[in-house]
């Protein structure tokens, strides 16, 4: 295993992190037990992976790590968790007395005394003001006594298609670590968040590195034809039918494969998550972060074509 230092943070973390929600949520989607979702964890450690990602919202994710982890000693991995500053499904605002208890809770959850990286999750950009300024002020108090490291914040991929949360987050220089929608189909944070990690020393955590459009030829066929239609891409930039193909070759065994590897090769990045509950898949992707980058010429033909996408195509 490779590992770089997350930022300011001075934490040591695997460049390929485990990722308790997408379509997996620690196994819930997928069909696999705790036993299994113990193999994968005993795995990942195997593998030198010692970054663990979760959150509240992500059903029973935190309960099931905390009992994959269970008698991991402590100081070997390290472990980011997040709440909600706003509830998705109906807008409504979390008070601190809310943050306090989803913070607890995630603790008890996860049988741990502390977390190191303490999100807050999924911040829209018009709540990011809101948030600030009626919860910040818990959320350092929580620091302060040792529920936490440090403090992050992530974006949501899906609806903040030009990164304006941080563009804000950033500005304000508050938070340790971002979690970050990125990936080959979706290249726009190169242009400016990621530079600004850069600048700041704060630690990036990569999300949606390999989603749906990377791991199923149907999904990336109605996404290129969509992009293609709404004039995202010329109509000549790729082919119809195995639109990425010509990444898969050499040391690039699958499009997967070179979704990791592109993300990783960026030189703000931190960790990548990979959500998969499945070992085999999990060896599989850390076997293409852990080789070779992607040709330039290959990195260089998806950002003139994706470069300039505020689309989130990659999900």
């Amino acid at each position: 295993m490779k590992y770089r230092i997350l930022g300011r943070t001075g934490l040591k973390v695997s460049i390929i992190g485990i990722g308790g929600g997408g379509p997996t949520q620690m196994g819930q989607k997928t069909g696999v037990d705790q036993a299994g979702v113990n193999r994968l964890v005993q795995r990942a450690l195997d593998l030198g992976i010692n970054f663990f990602d979760t959150a509240a919202a992500y059903g029973e994710s935190e309960t099931i790590l905390g009992n994959a982890l269970k008698g991991v000693p402590r100081d070997d991995y390290i472990l980011a968790t997040k709440f909600h500053a706003h509830h998705h499904r109906n807008d409504e605002r979390m008070s601190p007395e809310d943050v306090v208890d989803s913070v607890e809770r995630s603790l008890k959850r996860l049988q741990v005394d502390y977390v190191d990286v303490m999100q807050l999750h999924g911040v829209r950009p018009h709540h990011y003001s809101d948030a600030i300024e009626r919860l910040w002020p818990t959320v350092e108090r929580l620091k302060d006594q040792g529920k936490f490291g440090f403090i992050g914040v992530s974006e949501t991929y899906a609806e903040d298609h030009k990164h304006e949360m941080f563009s804000m987050a950033l500005a304000d220089d508050l938070f340790d670590t971002a979690m970050v929608g990125y990936n080959l189909l979706s290249p726009t944070p190169e242009h400016e968040v990621l530079p600004m990690c850069q600048e700041r020393d704060v630690g990036v955590i990569c999300m949606v590195a390999v989603r749906r459009a990377l791991a199923r030829p149907d999904v990336l066929k109605e996404r290129i034809a969509y992009a293609k239609d709404k004039g995202l891409i010329a109509r000549d930039a790729l082919e119809d039918e195995d639109p990425l193909g010509w990444l898969v070759k050499g040391d690039v065994a699958s499009l997967p494969a070179a979704g990791y590897k592109y993300v990783n090769a960026h030189p703000a990045m931190g960790v990548v998550l990979s959500g998969t509950a499945n070992i085999d898949h999990l060896e599989e992707n850390v076997k293409a972060i852990l080789g070779p980058p992607l040709p330039d010429e290959d990195v260089a033909r998806l950002r003139s074509i994706f470069g300039d996408v505020w689309e989130p195509l990659g999900n």
